[in-house]
């Protein structure tokens, strides 16, 4: 009797161990396809932060640059955690998880999420030509406005 204890405990843990040297090997093939083909991953999170940067800079910094004004702290926050907010709602709950494997984990994720936002936010085009041309209005000089 003890002996078919014995057997049936050691076919359970042989079967527990099998399972998880499985789901490590798939899980470490899903981590090398992801190395491999991030390029793919980059571009579909590329396209996804740059359509939310188009929606929050329309509504929340817009403003800002065509007064060729800075944002307080506080807004940048504000639009920082909505842009991040709105990337992850876009990209659903599937790519996320992907993108947190591919990542490491959430913190890094979000690291590179916000730090898009913030290179966006510093290299704005519109309040740099607001600046200019307020300067130049300031000086009495006149831009070109050229037809293209």
């Amino acid at each position: 009797m003890n002996y078919i204890y014995l057997g049936v405990i050691c076919t359970g843990s042989l079967a527990a161990v099998g399972s998880y040297l499985f789901y490590y090997a798939v899980e470490s093939k899903r981590q090398i396809d992801r190395i491999l083909n991030f390029d793919s991953y980059a571009a579909v999170l590329q396209y996804h932060m740059e359509k939310a940067y188009e929606i929050i800079h329309k509504d929340r910094i817009l403003v800002f640059s065509l007064e060729a004004t800075k944002m307080s702290e506080v807004d940048f926050q504000r639009a920082a955690v909505d842009f991040t907010n709105l990337v992850l709602k876009m990209i659903g709950p599937k790519l996320r998880k992907e993108f947190v494997q591919l990542y490491g984990d959430e913190d890094t994720l979000l690291f590179n999420i916000n730090e898009y936002f913030s290179t966006r936010y510093e290299d704005d085009e519109v309040r740099k030509k607001s600046i200019a041309n307020l300067m130049s209005s300031e000086t009495g000089e006149v831009d070109e406005i050229t037809e293209g």
